[in-house]
């Protein structure tokens, strides 16, 4: 879902090192019960945890096209140059962004780590209907720097 070189200037405030990787399957972490998560490390290595359906169930249908997934990979994503102000993702609902705060679809619902049990930092915002045409909803980002794993969810209305 995302791919973050934190050696760019423009993203020293995520204090890394290396490559930040967010992984999760983009039809399933709607149906989640909680967060995706996935350890990565700084050379871009991931690795997926294991998550639970919020039915129970053993697996989910589908909704994303095989040539959805292949947009993902060749999504035409840049950063500014410049700097957005910190409350910049908050303030609209069509807004990817990376750092400051989320605009929440529901209720803000910052995730604690699973392996130190402190809070996760806010990483970023992905709006769905900017990446597949038709989505709904709102991929919201976190990270915790110590463990290298980072949490995604799904909202929408």
């Amino acid at each position: 879902m995302l791919v973050l070189d934190g050696r760019d200037e423009r993203l020293r405030f995520l204090g890394l090192d290396g490559i930040l990787t967010a992984t999760c399957c983009p039809s399933c972490v709607g149906f989640l019960k909680g967060p995706a998560f996935n350890r990565f490390t700084l050379d871009g290595g991931v690795e997926v945890f294991p998550s639970e359906l919020f039915d129970g169930a053993e697996k989910a249908d589908c909704y994303v096209r095989p040539e959805d997934y292949k947009a993902l990979t060749e999504n035409p994503f840049v950063l500014d140059k410049t700097p957005a102000p910190l409350f910049y993702g908050a303030a609209c609902q069509d807004v990817n962004s990376i750092g400051g705060f989320g605009n929440w679809v529901q209720d803000a619902e910052y995730t604690t780590c699973p392996h130190c049990g402190k809070p996760m930092k806010y990483l970023a915002q992905i709006q769905w209907d900017t990446v597949f045409d038709c989505a709904e909803g709102t991929l919201y980002v976190e990270f915790c720097p110590d463990c290298h794993i980072v949490s995604m969810q799904h909202q929408q209305t």
